[in-house]
């Protein structure tokens, strides 16, 4: 049989050449060559890397700043109301947020022990009182039998009564009016200890000081409390809303006022709030907490109430042609985790971690700018385990 007889007459119509055997084993090592490929990667994208640890490559480049801290809407003026005695919450008003009105009644506090202090208190005040009316009786005896003795004695020319008697009477009336002076003292400091009883036991009654917005309740019922915690949080007016916030100064230069920022409620995150910051509190040397600084919402929407929860976002000047590494890699330890007094990363240096030092800079919430010797763009910073429980066994 002849090469043309092998091919159909459909392939002689179409004018296809000749089937070559040379065409046939490439095509088949062709295929060879893909299936191997295809496995190697099926292998290599199963197994993974032998190296135990996820890395990134640090970079070089251009970053814009952000800061990013939580905090709570606050109307204006807002006041705490404190609690004026210890005690257990009886009884809490419904009302979590919302107007309030002068005096409405906010809580209720049970004052056992400070009613049990009011009756002894009264008990006190009573014989206090007693013990004063028999005192200031018995000075205006000794006072009127001092006053016949002197009269005797002067009409009798200093002869009757002896001067004895004289001096003993003169003692006796000083005496009681110590006496009263004393039981005054006692009915005195009886009234203040009973009136300050009675104050506090009027604060088992928690009322509203004026009229407002309840912004937060720190009490809940049944809840026990000490002297002077917080109950709630109210507003005297809802103009101007203001956002406070610590600020970690490490992270970033330091913001001056008129910065900008965005502000996204927790309840409706989509919203964002234009704020600008108008204070930036201090503490005074030395500055063991951060500043706190305070914004200002220029327009709040109708859904921005005080108490909300939120975020500030603030975006700082771009830096530009900086060292940029994930912040993951901050925070990876490969052995046991614990404190760490200076901030550090982890590159691979032959497949081993190699610990570098760093100083931070400003970070967008992904990456960190970093300055450090020995480290440069292209080196593989470790982010993490391969394996989830590697680093807890190490």
């Amino acid at each position: 049989m002849t090469e043309h007889d092998t091919h159909s007459p459909l392939d002689a119509l179409l004018g296809a050449a000749p089937r070559r055997v040379f065409r046939h084993w490439l095509s088949l090592l062709v295929l060879a060559l893909a299936a191997l490929g295809a496995l190697a990667f099926f292998v290599r994208f199963v197994s993974g890397d032998d190296s135990p640890y996820y890395s990134a490559p640090i970079e070089r480049g251009n970053l814009t700043p952000l800061i990013s801290e939580r905090g709570q809407i606050r109307g204006a003026g807002e006041v705490t109301v404190f609690s004026a005695l210890p005690g257990r919450v009886s009884w809490v008003s419904g009302k979590s947020d919302g107007e309030v009105k002068q005096g409405e009644l906010l809580a209720v506090i049970d004052a056992g022990e400070v009613e049990g202090a009011v009756e002894v208190g009264q008990s006190r005040l009573t014989s206090a009182q007693a013990a004063l009316d028999a005192a200031q009786v018995d000075a205006m005896d000794t006072a009127s039998r001092l006053a016949r003795f002197e009269g005797v004695w002067r009409r009798s020319g200093g002869r009757a009564p002896s001067l004895n008697e004289i001096e003993r009477a003169r003692a006796e009336a000083r005496k009681a009016t110590l006496a009263v002076e004393a039981a005054k003292a006692e009915a005195t400091a009886a009234q203040v200890q009973l009136k300050e009883d009675e104050g506090r036991k009027a604060g088992a009654e928690v009322r509203a000081p004026f009229s407002g917005l309840m912004t937060m309740r720190h009490a809940q019922p049944g809840q026990m409390i000490g002297d002077h915690q917080p109950l709630f949080t109210i507003a005297q007016g809802i103009q101007p809303l203001t956002v406070e916030v610590p600020l970690d100064t490490r992270r970033a230069e330091p913001i001056k006022a008129g910065t900008l920022a965005n502000i996204r409620l927790d309840a409706v995150p989509d919203a964002l709030q234009s704020a600008t910051l108008t204070l930036l509190r201090v503490s005074p040397p030395p500055q063991s907490a951060p500043p706190l600084a305070v914004f200002t919402i220029e327009k709040p929407g109708p859904q921005v109430r005080p108490g909300m929860k939120a975020t500030v976002e603030i975006e700082l000047p771009e830096r530009q042609n900086v060292l940029l590494v994930p912040n993951a890699a901050l925070e990876f330890e490969p052995g046991a985790r614990g404190p760490h007094r200076r901030e550090r990363i982890f590159v691979l240096d032959g497949g081993e971690p190699r610990r570098v030092y760093v100083t931070v800079g400003a970070s967008d919430g992904k990456r960190t700018e970093v300055f450090a010797n020995g480290l440069k763009p292209g080196d593989h910073a470790i982010i993490g385990w391969r394996d989830a429980t590697a680093g807890g066994g190490k």
